[in-house]
């Protein structure tokens, strides 16, 4: 994720002037890799849900498991707890079936919102589990800020800080906005706090921080913008947000910590707040949240130790949990993704980066162990190399029109999309998951007719994927930094000249929309570019 932060420095100029600017663990510790898979026949089917002021669980298995007590002992444990921990809440017979009741206590010390069950039986003076662990799957039950969202199309763009009171965004017809946001911004204890209260405990934000957000998130609520938050976890000087696994400085973001209760309290509070406080009560709203950057990017984009690929899936998806529950028992209609780069079934440094299908596969497969929900996925289908503007001639060395592809490009998204109307990937009610391309680009380097017609290819692939709900180009203007490594991915220069690749992307929405496509199937070479865009 190429940073979009400066803006807090600049909003502060017409808002505020408050804001200012390892640890090695055995693994193993921290992995549950038993919920990663199926249970054995004889296993007890366990599910969590709220209904009123209770969380009612349900279990259910063919084959009764011993018990030498002839009771079902059911367990509230912690994100971070296996086995047979936490404490017992309730007793019941012990059968084919077994209904428990027990008080969610939402906004209270001792909530059940971000606990899993489980069921144990006595086996032989020793209690043991028999059941799969159960988090609550239906946190939008208890939602108080839902709002709808914004009705918007997909033409989305990430700007640039120092444009953001310019209108820029408006005049190029823009639906969507993504844009980041720091922990070390949010959690900064420098200057005044405001304060939020939540699960009887006491959080401070910085208040300059936050009063630029709620200008900004105001500004493209007012517009008609649908606004995406990223939320990055960089380094700072409280690392209760950072996994204990991650715990190293001198990396991009870090993984979340849901590894122990501060980290848990910490990472419900800010979920909570932020879907609270952006809910349209008057400072806008944020419709979609993703949680982290390009996950699967271990050493560079989502930092933690070497570890496993399921222990990693499992402390990110732990994480994403708590993340989600928060969120969508404020806001139920706010979507939460869990985000993946354009490395999709293969890695060239396994020691660094995990593929991307296959992490999504293992989150996935975690998710639903303990209780489905409605994540959604945020992809950023760039070109390979990054470099490469031509986006509709890939290599097919690293791109192909198959599962198998080393790597996902707007030429061939239709393999992510495909992939997630299988069964096993969709929602819980069946639908395909929401699917965002939340950043990809194309460079000037080659010519800027070159850009603009890879914009229209890459756009038009979006608009004819029925799956697809958003295409956010990455960026508004060049940066120095992406400059020097060949990537003028930049609508505008850093002068403020508009690139050909901006009046394209303009109008690309608009009544004369088919002007700019045609011309960009010129420069490609083709007389039609429906003849080489793959429709879903």
């Amino acid at each position: 994720m190429r940073g979009n932060n400066r803006f807090v420095a600049g909003v502060k100029r017409g808002v505020c002037a408050l804001l200012c600017t390892a640890l090695v663990i055995v693994s193993m510790m921290y992995t549950d890799k038993a919920s990663i898979t199926a249970h054995a026949d004889g296993f007890v089917s366990l599910s969590a849900s709220i209904s009123g002021s209770n969380v009612i669980i349900k279990a259910t298995t063919s084959s009764v498991p011993a018990s030498s007590d002839g009771l079902y002992h059911l367990y509230a444990q912690n994100v971070y707890d296996t086995g047979v921990t936490g404490t017992q809440v309730a007793t019941a017979a012990a059968g084919t079936s077994a209904t428990f009741t027990v008080a969610l206590n939402n906004n209270t010390a001792n909530s059940m919102l971000y606990k899993k069950f489980v069921v144990a039986t006595s086996q032989g003076g020793v209690m043991t589990q028999v059941s799969n662990a159960a988090y609550i799957t239906n946190p939008e039950a208890i939602a108080t800020h839902t709002v709808a969202r914004v009705q918007a199309g997909k033409k989305g763009i990430i700007p640039e800080s120092t444009m953001i009171h310019s209108g820029d965004i408006v005049t190029l017809g823009i639906d969507q906005c993504s844009y980041n946001l720091l922990m070390s911004q949010l959690l900064n204890k420098s200057g005044a706090q405001i304060t939020y209260n939540y699960n009887g405990k006491t959080y401070s934000f910085n208040a300059g921080t936050v009063q630029a957000y709620d200008w900004l998130i105001s500004m493209f609520k007012q517009n008609g913008i649908s606004c995406t938050m990223v939320l990055l976890n960089d380094w700072h000087a409280d690392l209760t947000s950072i996994n204990p696994l991650s715990r190293s400085a001198g990396h991009s973001y870090y993984a979340y910590n849901a590894a122990d209760q501060a980290g848990v309290e910490l990472l419900a509070a800010i979920g909570s707040f932020l879907a609270s406080r952006y809910s349209n009560q008057g400072l806008g709203q944020i419709d979609n949240f993703v949680i982290g950057n390009e996950i699967n990017a271990r050493y560079l984009w989502n930092y933690m130790s070497n570890v496993d690929a399921t222990t990693f899936a499992v402390q990110n998806a732990n994480a994403f949990r708590v993340f989600y529950n928060a969120i969508k028992s404020q806001n139920a209609n706010a979507n939460v993704y869990t985000c993946i780069d354009q490395m999709w079934a293969k890695t060239n440094e396994p020691n660094k980066y995990y593929a991307g299908k296959d992490y999504l596969d293992l989150f996935n497969s975690y998710i639903s162990s303990e209780g489905n929900i409605n994540w959604s996925l945020a992809v950023h289908p760039y070109d390979v190399p990054l470099t490469n503007s031509y986006a509709w001639a890939n290599s097919s060395k690293y791109v192909t029109h198959d599962i198998s592809s080393p790597y996902v490009a707007m030429e061939n998204i239709e393999v992510v999309t495909d992939y997630m109307c299988t069964q096993g990937l969709r929602a819980p009610n069946g639908e395909v998951r929401s699917i965002i391309c939340s950043e990809v680009g194309y460079s000037s380097h080659a010519g800027e007719a070159i850009q603009a017609a890879a914009i229209t290819y890459a756009y038009e692939i979006a608009m004819n994927n029925q799956h697809i709900d958003a295409f956010i180009y990455n960026k508004q203007m060049d940066a120095s930094a992406e400059l020097a490594q060949g990537l003028a991915l930049g609508l505008v220069t850093q002068g403020g000249a508009h690139k050909q690749a901006y009046t394209y992307y303009q109008n690309l929405d608009g009544a004369n929309a088919q002007q700019y496509i045609n011309a960009a199937a010129a420069t490609i070479g083709v007389t039609d570019l429906n003849s080489i865009i793959v429709k879903r």
